[in-house]
C-alpha cells in the first residue's frame, strides 16, 4: 500500500522575519526525504536550502521515500507549511512487485534512463496534481533530473517550473561509460543517449534551470536552447566551530562519500588501490578511513589493517575530526561535492582533483592543495603529512574561506531574484 504523509508546520513567525519582502508560495518536488543527517549529499544540502527558504517562504515539499530510508528531518516538518512522503518502490504484492521491476527493464528498450524508470510512481504523479490546483504554487521547484517525469502533472498550473540540475545526466552516463569495456560500454551508449532525449524533453517544460557549475552549464547549453540558465551554487551549514586542523593520532587520512554515487565509488577504488599504496611506502603505520554508505563488494574486498571501510556511521565528525587531512580524488561526475563544502566549513586541509572542487574559487596552495595524478596525490598528501604546520595553515585558511563563501544567506538571496524575475515575466 502507497504511504502518503502530511505535516503542516506554523507561520506564526513569517511576517516578522519578511517584512516588506514578497513572501512566495514554494512548491518542492524531492527524490528522496530531505534530512540534515541524510548519507546522501543531495538530500542534507536540500534539507538545508529549504530550511533556509522556510524562514522567508511558504514551503511544501513533497518528497519519495524508500522503504529503507529514514522520515524527514522532524526540524524540517515544523518549519514548512506543508510537508508529504509518498512510499518509493514497488507495491506490495507479488504482482506489483514484478510489474514495477518490468517497467523498469522495458526502460532501455523504451529510452528511459534506468534512474528515470525506478523513481516513477504513478501514486506520486497524483499527488502532485492535487497539490499544483489547491496549493495554487506561485513557484515549483524540481530537485534533480529524475523528478522532472512529474513536470506533466503541474498541467493547467500557471506557476514557472524551475528545475535544479545537481548534475546533468548525460555527462555523467558518458563519463562512468569510459571506465567500462565490452558490453557494459555498449549499453552506456545507450544510456547516454537516452539521458539526452529525456533531459531535452524535460527542459523544454521549465522555465529555468539551475546548475551549480560553470562546467554543468556548458553541458545543458546544446539541450536548453532559450530556456534561462542560472548558475547557484550550494551552501552548507557552517559548525560554530572547527575541527581540530591536525587531526590526532594514530595518523589517518579520510575519505568521505555515499556509494550510492558511482564517482565515488571509482575515486575510493582509486585512493585504496593505487595512492594509499604509494603512500604506505612512506608511511606504513598511515591509516586511511573510506566512510560512506552502501559501499559495493569491491570496495568492502579492499578493507584491511590500514584500510577501514566503515559503511554507513550515525555521524561522519569523528572520522573528520580524526583524520589529518581529507582526500577527495574524483574524476568523474558534475555538479558540486556536498562533503568536500562540508570538511572546508569543518577547517581540514584538503587533498582534492581540481574536479572535486568545481565550482569553488579555491587557490591550489592555499586553501585546498591540487592533484591530479596519482603520483600527484601521493606527493602532495605526504607533503602535508610530514608539514603539520603548513597543514594547519592550508585548513584555518580553508575554514576562513568557507565562513566568508559557502553559508546559504547568498544562494537564497540568488534563489529569490530567480523567482522574481519569472514571476515578473
Amino acid at each position: 500500500m502507497v504511504e502518503i504523509r502530511r505535516v503542516h508546520g506554523s507561520r506564526a513567525t513569517l511576517a516578522a522575519v519578511t517584512g516588506t519582502r514578497a513572501v512566495r508560495r514554494l512548491l518542492f518536488l524531492l527524490p528522496f526525504p530531505p534530512r540534515l543527517d541524510a548519507v546522501h549529499g543531495g538530500s542534507r544540502a536540500t534539507a538545508q536550502l529549504l530550511g533556509a527558504l522556510a524562514d522567508r517562504h511558504r514551503i511544501a515539499a513533497v518528497c519519495l521515500r524508500g522503504t529503507d530510508e529514514p522520515p524527514v528531518d522532524d526540524g524540517l516538518r515544523a518549519r514548512c507549511e506543508l510537508l508529504e512522503e509518498v512510499e518509493r518502490g514497488p507495491a506490495g504484492t507479488l504482482l506489483g512487485r514484478w510489474r514495477h521491476r518490468a517497467g523498469v527493464a522495458r526502460s532501455r528498450l523504451s529510452g528511459t534512463p534506468r534512474w528515470v524508470a525506478q523513481w516513477a510512481v504513478e501514486a506520486y504523479e497524483t499527488r502532485v496534481r492535487t497539490l499544483a490546483r489547491t496549493w495554487r504554487p506561485d513557484i515549483v521547484q524540481i530537485e534533480f533530473h529524475i523528478m522532472g517525469q512529474y513536470l506533466t502533472a503541474l498541467q493547467g498550473s500557471a506557476a514557472p517550473r524551475v528545475l535544479v540540475e545537481h548534475e546533468p545526466g548525460a555527462p555523467a552516463a558518458r563519463d562512468r561509460g569510459r571506465l567500462q569495456r565490452g558490453l557494459p560500454r555498449l549499453l552506456s551508449h545507450l544510456e547516454v543517449h537516452a539521458w539526452e532525449r529525456y533531459e531535452r524533453a524535460i527542459i523544454r517544460q521549465v522555465h529555468a534551470v539551475v546548475v551549480f557549475t560553470d562546467r554543468d552549464g556548458r553541458a545543458l547549453a546544446p539541450l536548453a536552447p532559450g530556456v534561462r540558465l542560472a548558475r547557484i551554487p550550494l551552501g552548507t551549514v557552517l559548525p560554530e566551530r572547527p575541527l581540530d586542523p591536525l587531526g590526532h593520532q594514530p595518523l589517518s587520512i579520510v575519505f568521505m562519500g555515499s556509494f550510492i554515487h558511482p564517482p565515488n565509488v571509482d575515486a575510493a577504488d582509486r585512493l585504496v588501490g593505487s595512492i594509499f599504496t604509494r603512500l604506505r611506502r612512506h608511511f606504513p603505520k598511515l591509516l586511511l578511513h573510506v566512510v560512506g554508505d552502501n559501499p559495493p563488494s569491491r570496495i568492502r574486498a579492499m578493507a584491511g589493517e590500514n584500510v577501514i571501510i566503515t559503511g554507513r556511521v550515525p555521524d561522519t565528525g569523528p572520522y573528520l575530526d580524526h583524520a589529518a587531512l581529507m582526500v577527495a580524488p574524483l574524476r568523474l561526475g558534475g555538479g558540486m561535492r556536498v562533503k568536500v563544502l562540508e570538511g572546508l566549513a569543518a577547517g581540514k586541509a584538503l587533498v582534492a582533483s581540481p574536479l572535486a572542487v568545481e565550482g569553488l574559487d579555491l587557490a591550489d596552495g592555499v586553501q585546498v592543495v591540487l592533484a591530479e595524478t596519482d603520483q600527484e596525490f601521493c606527493d602532495a598528501i605526504g607533503g602535508l603529512l610530514s608539514d603539520p604546520e603548513r597543514r594547519a595553515t592550508i585548513a584555518r585558511r580553508a575554514r576562513a574561506w568557507a565562513c566568508a563563501n559557502l553559508g546559504w544567506e547568498k544562494s537564497v538571496a540568488a534563489y529569490e531574484r530567480l523567482y522574481d524575475s519569472l514571476i515578473a515575466g
